[in-house]
């Protein structure tokens, strides 16, 4: 049965992996497709136009082509749509309704492509495919497979990630996955795997954790069959088991109920759990974590938290930590692990047992609310793992220091004896952990009701437990476990159908002033940008969720994983997460830098100081000659630092106007539903106000492709601003939508421009003088020298390639100089070449260089000399040969 299980997988696979490698194949499966298909797609994707999301839009307007205007899809037809989508041309949309048109002017275009993670056909036209009793059928394999693994293997201590073709970031993939890792561990992350890769030629063996500091080498190997998958894990077994036993874990154990024990297990050095009223005896008797369930009069697939705190105490290995803890915040102790588990009868109860060795006896109180998003440090069960070890470490470190040496000695590396703050919650599962009861919750809002955007950040409200017929909500018991300190997902409900807050629990279940049954809660953080249902409802791990399966009600559990993985996406959404505003910054010295640019040290001090006095330069040169590579370390030496928040990048397009980067009026909906407008700032305008606010700080704003954009246009009064003179509040301007004369713009000393311009693009307009005079133009051009041929050779380039590829572009741009129908601007740049690090068993020289001159240098050498083909060959075939 799983061999059937495990070949239709591959199958699907092979389907998939064949409609990515043969395109016109996709897009004839994609216009045969029966209309029933399209039909739920352009549903499921047209659904969501409460809010723009660029990719849906895409694939609601595949649909609609298809279903509606019988047009045939085309890889061209996609990327026209997607330019469309990009330059916010509101009437080739012009059936959708008023307000996502509104949204789609908004559309913000600034940081990188909005289509940049769906450049690949397929990650755009999957879910016309990997649906229904597909997908269904898919998951169900992948469940089985997982758990038959576990049980051909004998891993009764280990658990399963798996992943369909959705892919890990719902992005669609060609291929399944499944990792198998200890219990003890919060992921497989964090592990040596028995993983299987199902794909077109599907593989297995032993992977490494992403999240592992030193590694064995991954090891894979082709299988064609489940027989075949599972005979290569068994040779791995023992390997694999071996070395998750040599990983530390990390646990928390309460020496009775507030530490009433505590002194028992200090001055006997060990610990111990009570569970004398369960009737199990010696743990080692029971193979199986059900085994255990069922001694203990439980069902077997009990989520019992006492069987699980058993069950990892008998799986602790040595070498392991302990941290003993009082209550939620105080950590009394930590131990080092010296024995496996044993079984000894005593009278006190505490028969389950581990000999330790203590590292520290010393107290810590943790102060709640120090780590950000942490209320409480420990979660209520006995004994669990722990996520938030490295904290607990370093403030011991840093309150009492001469614990250093001995962790060390320990193994024990604290990184930095520093607080650990503002870390997402998704880095900890025991998130204000309380007595047995679950804390992450999901509420739903009604917008005709009351709307969660209108409340500011601290503002408190009540949800009444009853309806307006005075009915309970459904699952009324939900409403009497939530208490103060609990986190909860606001999601207003149709037709928002948005994440709107994350708010957090002040008071539980009590009457209102009005009598009224209710709960309280404060609004603990507005999101920024919202998250969609459609976000949401196709993530595998969230299928299960009772809020996907039946939205129907008001209040909903949430596990702490499923949290978790909500929390990652509303910080993917957001562009500035409190992790970033809070990370230290690298010192930059360009002497230093072992990934510096190919130019002379004197050059790139030159460049330095021309934009130091004229505070605006345009680096200009054919492309690959590392333009917009050399204005992001110009960035770096101005700062003084690697500090990628006091950088903002954008590319200029034909479209890009005053409004976007300045100020503008933007359409909006008011709540009576009148059209209205309001002023909208632009990327500049709020780069500007970030540097005024931080004067004692460089501020570098890079503009790519500066020449493509109408710059009189784009720039407005910027003319005169940026100009060096013009610097600073003493010649402030009112802007053109400012209201009243005291509303004036600047733009501050601190802040530095830089513009990037291809010299090879015969389609560009010539840059305006007025603003020309305004910057200082600097030339680049390729520079195949020692440097170069230094940097190849040290990234997996042998001394025959790199001298070839010096001579020969050498050669080559000599005549491209020499032609009078291109010049020095038309230059082949060595950013070509420099993406050799890829190099390796797997992908052999011969193959990188053939792949470059095939698919980079043959296309630009025929748009070059489009009228001397002959030319064009004789380049390629000296190009190729190099042995």
């Amino acid at each position: 049965m799983m061999e059937q299980k495990f070949q239709y997988i591959v199958q699907v696979a092979k389907k998939y992996q064949s409609y990515v490698d043969h395109g016109q194949e996709l897009f004839n499966q994609l216009n045969n497709l029966p209309s029933s298909i399209i039909r739920d797609v352009y549903k499921e994707y047209g659904d969501s136009y409460t809010r723009l999301q660029p990719v849906n839009l895409l694939r609601a307007t595949i649909a609609k082509k298809i279903l509606l205007d019988n047009e045939t899809i085309t890889a061209q037809l996609i990327e026209d749509i997607k330019e469309q989508i990009r330059t916010r041309n509101t009437n080739y949309f012009s059936d959708l309704p008023e307000n996502f048109l509104q949204q789609l002017k908004n559309l913000s275009l600034k940081g990188r492509d909005i289509f940049a993670n769906w450049r690949e056909n397929w990650k755009v036209l999957y879910p016309f495919f990997y649906r229904g009793e597909i997908k269904k059928q898919i998951r169900c394999y992948l469940a089985d497979i997982s758990n038959q693994l576990i049980k051909d293997l004998n891993l009764p201590d280990y658990t399963v990630t798996y992943y369909d073709f959705l892919g890990p970031n719902s992005f669609g993939d060609t291929r399944c996955w499944i990792a198998i890792y200890p219990i003890q561990k919060n992921s497989h992350k964090e592990a040596y795997q028995f993983f299987l890769n199902i794909k077109a030629e599907p593989e297995v063996g032993r992977v490494a954790g992403c999240k592992l500091k030193e590694t064995k080498t991954n090891l894979l190997m082709p299988v064609n069959s489940y027989h075949q998958a599972y005979r290569k894990l068994c040779n791995l077994r023992s390997e694999i088991l071996n070395f998750n036993k040599q990983l530390r874990n990390f646990f928390k154990c309460a020496p009775g109920e507030q530490a009433s024990d505590w002194q028992m297990f200090r001055d006997n050095d060990f610990i111990a759990l009570n569970y004398s009223h369960l009737p199990i005896g010696d743990l080692t008797q029971y193979q199986t974590k059900e085994q255990l369930n069922l001694a203990s009069n439980l069902p077997a697939n009990s989520p019992s938290n006492e069987t699980k705190s058993l069950w990892l105490f008998k799986n602790v290995n040595v070498g392991d930590i302990i941290f003993m803890n009082k209550g939620k915040n105080t950590c009394l102790a930590i131990a080092v692990v010296k024995s496996p588990y044993y079984y000894q009868e005593s009278a006190d109860g505490y028969n389950h047992r581990l000999q330790i060795r203590w590292l520290t006896t010393k107290p810590f109180e943790y102060e709640s609310g120090s780590l950000s998003n942490y209320k409480s440090l420990f979660s209520i069960p006995v004994f669990t793992t722990v996520k938030t070890e490295m904290f607990i470490l370093s403030q011991y470190v840093l309150r009492y220091p001469e614990l250093k040496e001995s962790f060390e000695e320990e193994g024990l590396l604290v990184e930095s004896a520093v607080p650990i703050v503002n870390e997402s919650v998704a880095d900890n599962d025991e998130l204000m952990a309380s007595e047995d009861l679950p804390n992450y919750w999901w509420l739903n809002a009604k917008p005709k009701i009351w709307k969660i955007s209108e409340f500011n950040e601290d503002d408190t409200q009540t949800y009444t437990t009853h309806n307006e017929l005075n009915n309970k909500r459904r699952v009324y018991k939900y409403f009497e476990m939530v208490k103060p300190g609990d986190l909860v997902i606001g999601y207003e409900s149709s037709p928002v159908k948005q994440i709107k807050a994350i708010l957090e629990i002040t008071r539980g279940l009590h009457a209102r002033d009005d009598g009224k049954e209710c709960i309280e809660f404060k609004i603990k953080e507005s999101i920024e940008y919202p998250v969609h249902w459609n976000d949401l409802k196709n993530i595998q791990p969230l299928q299960n969720c009772e809020v996907f399966i039946n939205n129907q009600g008001s209040l909903f559990n949430l596990s702490s994983e499923e949290f978790e993985i909500i929390r990652s996406i509303i910080d993917d959404k957001n562009i500035e997460t409190l992790t970033e505003t809070q990370k230290e910054c690298k010192k930059y010295y360009f002497e230093q830098d072992p990934d510096k640019p190919f130019m002379p040290p004197e050059q790139f001090k030159h460049i330095v100081s021309l934009l130091q006095n004229k505070k605006n330069i345009i680096l200009q040169g054919p492309p690959g000659v590392g333009k917009t590579f050399l204005a992001k370390k110009l960035a770096y030496q101005i700062m003084q630092e690697e500090d990628d928040r006091c950088i903002e990048m954008i590319q200029f397009h034909q479209s890009y106007n005053y409004e976007d980067f300045i100020q503008g009026l933007r359409p909006i909906t008011t709540n009576n539903g009148n059209a209205s407008f309001e002023l909208k700032n632009g990327i500049f305008y709020d780069f500007c106000q970030r540097a005024i606010a931080h004067p004692n700080k460089n501020y570098v704003f890079i503009i790519d492709e500066i020449n493509r954009g109408n710059l009189s246009k784009i720039f407005g009064e910027l003319m005169m601003l940026i100009e060096p003179s013009k610097r600073g509040s003493k010649y402030s301007l009112a802007l053109t939508y400012s209201e009243t004369s005291e509303e004036r713009f600047f733009v501050p000393e601190n802040l530095f421009i830089i513009g990037t311009m291809n010299t090879a693009d015969r389609s560009l307009a010539i840059v305006d003088y007025a603003l020309r005079r305004r910057f200082a133009f600097i030339s680049l051009f390729p520079l195949y020298d020692e440097q170069f041929r230094d940097y190849l050779i040290t990234h997996n380039v042998s001394e025959l390639l790199a001298e070839h590829i010096i001579e020969q572009l050498t050669e080559l741009n000599n005549i491209i100089e020499k032609d009078p129908n291109l010049g020095k601007g038309f230059m082949i740049g060595h950013s070509y070449f420099c993406h050799c690090s890829v190099i390796s068993d797997d992908y052999l020289e011969d193959k990188w260089w053939q792949d470059i001159v095939d698919f980079e240098l043959t296309p630009l050498l025929e748009e070059l000399w489009f009228d001397d083909m002959g030319k064009v060959s004789s380049w390629i075939q000296k190009l190729r040969s190099y042995k």
